[in-house]
């Protein structure tokens, strides 16, 4: 049952908390047109919270693109190098992976001293008085989850190059197609 647990969250994490976002921003915008054109009695709290809602989409969208490889990449040098030598193809893909989990890492520390910051201070937002704080909530969680999948590729990508460290690799095909 745990396993199972598990591997649902592992599967549907980020589109479960993408989509609440997504729902939310899209439900306060509809509501905010409605106010402002049919009763003339717009609010400015539902604005703010539709684009902090916009902003957690963002943040909470960034693992689902990692999960799946769909972020910006460029594989035109490493395919190259793929064709002759695939061993290096998969120690450059280590090290990319690598390096990113550090940037990612670096990046949440900083994240997590802003939020530090902003609940110190006890800023409240200008329409809807809610601590700025749960609004930079959303980039931790957001680096973190991104933080995980890029683990889990690189971990994939270690037992790739342990177990098939000279078979050619597909140009440009990303991990779980």
């Amino acid at each position: 049952m745990l396993k199972w647990i598990y591997s649902h969250f592992d599967d549907h994490i980020e589109t479960y908390l993408a989509t609440i976002a997504l729902v939310v921003f899209a439900s306060l915008v509809i509501y905010q047109v409605v106010m402002r054109y049919f009763f003339n009695s717009p609010s400015s709290w539902s604005e703010e919270i539709a684009r902090y809602a916009l902003v957690w989409f963002v943040y909470l969208s960034g693992s689902y693109a990692i999960k799946y490889q769909r972020h910006v990449r460029f594989g035109v040098v490493v395919d190259l190098i793929g064709k002759k030598m695939p061993f290096v193809q998969r120690i450059i893909r280590l090290f990319v992976f690598i390096t990113w989990l550090a940037f990612l890492i670096y990046m949440f520390t900083l994240s997590i001293e802003m939020v530090r910051r902003q609940m110190i201070t006890g800023q409240l937002s200008p329409g809807s008085q809610i601590p700025m704080y749960l609004v930079y909530v959303g980039l931790p969680l957001g680096l973190s989850l991104m933080s995980f999948r890029v683990l889990q590729h690189m971990v994939r990508s270690l037992i790739d190059l342990i177990r098939n460290p000279w078979a050619p690799i597909p140009p440009s095909q990303p991990e779980g197609d």
